[in-house]
């Protein structure tokens, strides 16, 4: 019921929008317009008041389009300083321009230009990143990992969601962050929250509590960020996946659970999902050794450096392994279940270009949700 009220108001703001947009640019010109014959007229206190009227009007519909492009440019670096619509105009431009895939080169060194070849190579790309390989046997990994979990941690985890999460969640996260399928940003359900929240909380608890189905909000847009300056083959994007609101409110309440556990399960050496650490440790720390390294000038025995090949270890990540894991650290197979559904239920589509192209389903990938 609340995916199909988000989708018949997502086709009534796109007409509102597009129908705006043009009325707007039209009341722009008709103001500039009027202003300008206003100021040719001999001044008189009639012909002031309009003059300031006509001036407020005006200045009125250049802060809206300043804030329509301002938001278009996405400058989130931008909080403080004089507002400029010029500026933002351009940002917005330059920075679809620099997006923009016009070719890509194959493997085989074939070039392809042509949008639909475009779309489909890069969907065959991701479907067989994202297909599993089977995983291999992983006993042998298991076997020294120990119970971490406790049934009274277990029972804190499988204990009812409320309200106050959801609504945690929500305010958790980045209001103007790039919307995912449904085009719906955080912004509107906290802006919102008093007309919508009823329907979002029953939803979202549906699913964590009643163990309601997730596909249908499950779906994600996978967007192409350049690593290099104009890049032509696809290994030099980064995907970013731009999930569903409610989507990221049901993980977010997931996440924000375990990680009141999460500590006993990772040792405090890691640098990542700790809290306290950062993953820059772990740059530093590379960096001090390299240093050492290069200091030793005396003695029989060198050192050797090994680099490995991890660029996509979360798009790699096999959900067997995920799950057995879990288990086998002693989470209880609901939580775990619920881990999964959340995990294993995604559909992907890519965004090339402003085009959204046709959905397929992976086996394996760890999803990086932007919040």
């Amino acid at each position: 019921m609340l995916i199909e009220k988000l989708e018949r108001l997502q086709a009534q703001l796109k007409k509102w929008a597009y129908l705006n947009r043009r009325k707007k640019e039209g009341l722009k010109k008709r103001l500039i317009k009027e202003l300008e014959t206003l100021l040719e007229e001999e001044r008189d206190n009639e012909t002031l008041a309009r003059i300031i009227d006509t001036k407020i009007h005006l200045n009125m519909e250049i802060e809206r389009d300043e804030m329509y492009w301002e938001q278009r440019a996405r400058a989130n670096w931008l909080q403080l300083g004089d507002k400029n619509s010029t500026f933002f105009y351009k940002y917005a431009s330059a920075h679809r321009r620099a997006n923009l895939i016009s070719k890509l080169i194959l493997d085989d060194g074939r070039e392809i230009t042509k949008a639909l070849d475009i779309d489909e190579t890069a969907i065959l790309f991701f479907q067989q990143l994202f297909t599993t390989n089977g995983g291999g046997d992983a006993s042998h990994l298991l076997i020294n990992i120990d119970v971490r979990i406790s049934t009274v941690v277990n029972e804190g985890l499988l204990s009812p969601f409320k309200e106050e999460g959801i609504r945690a969640a929500l305010n958790g996260m980045g209001p103007t962050k790039a919307p995912g399928p449904d085009g719906f940003p955080a912004l509107f359900f906290q802006r919102y929250w008093h007309i919508v929240r009823k329907d979002v909380v029953d939803h979202c608890l549906g699913i964590l509590n009643d163990n309601k189905e997730v596909e249908s909000i499950n779906k994600t847009n996978i967007v192409l960020i350049p690593k290099a300056p104009k890049p032509t083959k696809l290994v030099n994007f980064r995907p970013i996946s731009l999930c569903t609101v409610l989507y990221k409110i049901v993980a977010k309440v997931v996440v924000n659970r375990l990680q009141e556990v999460i500590g006993s399960c990772i040792k405090k050496v890691q640098s990542t999902f700790v809290s306290g650490s950062l993953i820059t440790d772990n740059m530093l720390l590379a960096y001090e050794i390299l240093h050492t390294y290069r200091r030793k000038c005396t003695g029989k025995k060198g050192y050797m450096m090994v680099k490995l090949d991890i660029s996509k270890a979360y798009d790699r990540v096999e959900w067997n392994f995920i799950q057995v894991v879990m288990l086998k650290l002693g989470f209880a197979r609901e939580w775990v279940g619920l881990i999964m559904k959340c995990i294993s239920t995604v559909s992907y589509a890519v965004n090339i270009n402003g085009r959204r192209s046709r959905g397929f389903q992976p086996t394996r990938v760890f999803v990086r949700v932007i919040l």
